[in-house]
């Protein structure tokens, strides 16, 4: 599988409102405008005040920047230039840091700049300019650069956390806005969001995606929560609208201790492993007999780690035989094809697979 095919089957979700949710024109949303110049941004970066990803301590982070050092350059020549560019968004948490929600790759091209990591290249206008570094720029452009003001915009912490997501889903002022998993990233920064980045460099679950890497859109890490929501709180916790119930797990598991964290490594690796003792690792979630799609099928995921995480290795390698034979069965049912294959993830439908694989399946496995 290349890097750039999907991770999973993409199916088009049936969502059923929730009736203890609250409705969006009831939620409350605060904003107020954070203008600051480009020196006293970078003294908050440095400060841990702003966090940026690509400055985590945590080196895995530095795959997340992805603008080259031509595009960043183009940045710092708008900005020298006075040209217009498009404002950050800035999320407040519980301890008032600030995440940027949109526009790292803006700050963080300007913070690699000033602390001189790129030359500067492929400049159309200040063409004298390439080639340089910060500090071999002159000190009246260097001066220009500093104190340029950034325009931001901070959503409080008084806003209604699902509000705060949606707007941050609506920004369109990256070439690629973010996805769900990636505004996770960012929001519910915590115990558990370092474990899913963990989860995701495991050997043999990068194996079976068939990548050298994590994936850059962090869709694997998805995957991985979907995992823990699952096994955390059970089939019966699951409401939608997903992303809704994905938050919570993502938000609940901030605060998760140590001991918690170390628990749920190793029981992800033991689903991992055991599924493998069920599968080669280009057939695991996937539809047997392959068909042209050969990407991991999010509901089948679902279910076969479910299991896998109660068995074992041992156990699974023991079952595989007839594990095989009810699973290549469950596929041929007409009913449970199609549980798989559209509105994956509506909520009466995810229940009736589960009901129908441990029908199928978990009475094997006791």
């Amino acid at each position: 599988m290349s890097d750039t095919a999907p991770l999973y089957e993409v199916d088009k979700a049936v969502e059923e409102p929730d009736p203890d949710e609250v409705p969006i024109r009831d939620r409350r949303l605060f904003t107020q405008p954070y203008d600051l110049v480009v020196q006293a941004l970078m003294d908050q970066i440095e400060g841990k005040t702003i966090f940026l990803r690509p400055l985590s301590d945590r080196p895995t982070f530095q795959r997340r920047y992805v603008w080259s050092n031509t595009l960043a350059s183009r940045l710092i020549e708008s900005i020298l230039l006075n040209v217009p560019i498009p404002p950050c968004y800035l999320s407040q948490n519980e301890e008032f840091e600030l995440d940027v929600i949109d526009g790292q790759q803006r700050l963080y091209s300007i913070y690699r700049f000033l602390n001189n990591q790129f030359a500067l290249s492929g400049l159309e206008v200040l063409t004298e300019l390439n080639a340089l570094r910060f500090h071999k720029i002159p000190s009246k452009l260097q001066r220009k650069l500093k104190t340029h003001t950034l325009r931001c915009i901070l959503i409080t912490n008084e806003s209604h956390p699902e509000i705060k997501f949606d707007v941050f889903q609506r920004l369109n002022t990256n070439t690629v806005p973010l996805n769900a998993q990636e505004l996770r990233n960012c929001i519910y920064r915590g115990a558990l969001n370092s474990l899913l980045e963990d989860a995701v460099t495991y050997p043999p679950w990068l194996r079976i995606l068939g990548k050298k890497q994590p994936d850059k859109r962090m869709r694997d890490e998805e995957l991985a929560l979907r995992f823990f929501a699952f096994s955390i709180h059970g089939v019966e916790s699951y409401r939608t609208p997903q992303k809704h119930w994905l938050n919570d797990v993502a938000k609940d598991g901030k605060g998760y201790s140590e001991k918690q964290i170390a628990n749920l490594d190793s029981v992800w690796k033991k689903a991992i492993d055991a599924s493998l003792e069920w599968f080669g690792s280009n057939e695991c979630f996937r539809r047997l007999p392959l068909q042209r799609s050969r990407a991991v099928n999010r509901a089948l995921f679902d279910l076969v780690m479910f299991s896998a995480e109660r068995l074992g290795p041992k156990e699974a390698r023991r079952s595989r035989s007839e594990f095989r034979k009810r699973y290549t069965a469950l596929l041929k049912n007409e009913e449970f094809n199609d549980l798989i294959s559209r509105a994956v993830d509506h909520k009466k439908r995810t229940v009736r697979r589960f009901e129908m694989w441990q029908a199928a399946i978990g009475e094997m496995l006791g």
